[in-house]
């Protein structure tokens, strides 16, 4: 028991040991992790990933119902290729019944401004007012009953301008439900006009979720368009060596596929701020898909080679007494 019990120490002792030594040897830069030379030369080797060249969601502009569907998973489209069509004899009902509504309220707004006020009663009590203004004047009407005509006039003045307030209200309220009903009009017409769904670049249908007689809403993702005849290598790279990565750099490149495929590219795009999926710089390297043999994801190693003088250089700022074979540039995936 207590043999066991030492021998369980001393390996406890021991994988203490090698901790210690790992984390005592990792106080290096990623830099000075990455660079190596081999015979005498120093080259670069990045880990990245294929992309599509070009890629579209497929997003329903408008909602309605789906008549009829063009496409399917897999599909090759072109520019400019329907994809989809909703059912338009369902929009042009809801558009005529919209100016319809429209119609009618305006022929109540017209009425409204021909009845806005009671303007022949207070017509009437002006000319009554004015016929006892002449006959007291004369001494036919005593002064108390012309007071009486007087008091209806400022009270037939008085319930014109109320009822012409309630009018010019009930107009105002119309008015704005019109405006409401003509922007949904708007809206029924961009429908209308956009029921037919288009392509809008070259490639492979995917993640197609769609199908005839299925209500859609507006933005829904209904699937994927994606260029792969042409593709994009991703690379992502240490940002202590962006002098080192230049655009229009001859590279060679091997693929993780089965069987292996290597070909070469030239740098284009170099992006110096740190991509979240790489957690590095990166740089973009278009490639030509022969065969389809590349996919989206297939992941690539990528050797760049340096000048004599960026050897010098690097050996300089961060090989220090490596002996590693070449500086390795890795994405967290």
């Amino acid at each position: 028991m207590f043999k066991r019990l030492v021998l369980f120490i001393n390996k406890v002792l021991l994988s203490i040991f090698f901790i210690f030594l790992l984390f005592t040897g990792c106080a290096k830069t990623q830099e000075e992790k990455e660079l190596g030379t081999k015979d005498k030369n120093i080259t670069i080797k990045l880990e990245g990933s294929i992309y599509p060249s070009q890629k579209q969601e497929i997003l329903a502009l408008v909602p309605g119902r789906v008549k009829k569907v063009y496409v399917q998973n897999g599909d090759k489209v072109k520019k400019n290729d329907i994809l989809y069509s909703l059912d338009k004899d369902l929009i042009h009902l809801a558009i005529e019944k919209k100016k319809s509504e429209i119609k009618l309220l305006e022929q109540i707004v017209n009425e409204m401004h021909k009845n806005g006020s009671n303007v022949e009663e207070t017509n009437l009590a002006a000319v009554e007012l004015k016929k006892m203004s002449t006959l007291q004047s004369n001494g036919y009407l005593n002064k108390f009953t012309l007071n009486q005509y007087k008091k209806n006039y400022v009270n037939a003045l008085y319930s014109n301008k109320k009822e012409k307030q309630s009018n010019n209200e009930n107009i105002k309220r119309q008015r704005i439900e019109i405006n409401q009903k003509k922007l949904e009009l708007k809206k029924l017409e961009f429908q209308y006009a956009h029921a037919d769904s288009y392509a809008k670049i070259d490639g492979f249908v995917t993640n197609l979720d769609i199908a005839e007689n299925k209500n859609i809403s507006e933005n829904q993702k209904l699937g994927l368009i994606q260029n792969i005849d042409n593709l994009i290598l991703r690379a992502g790279f240490a940002k202590g060596l962006l002098p080192y990565i230049h655009k229009n750099t001859k590279v060679h490149i091997s693929f993780l596929t089965t069987p292996p495929y290597t070909t070469e590219g030239i740098t284009q795009r170099i992006v110096p701020i740190i991509d979240p999926d790489f957690d590095r710089m990166t740089v973009d390297i278009p490639l030509a898909n022969k065969n389809y043999i590349l996919q989206p994801s297939t992941r690539a190693l990528v050797v760049l080679p340096l000048t004599k003088e960026e050897q010098k250089n690097v050996k300089k700022y961060f090989m220090g007494s490596s002996k590693d074979s070449v500086l390795e540039v890795r994405s967290k995936n």
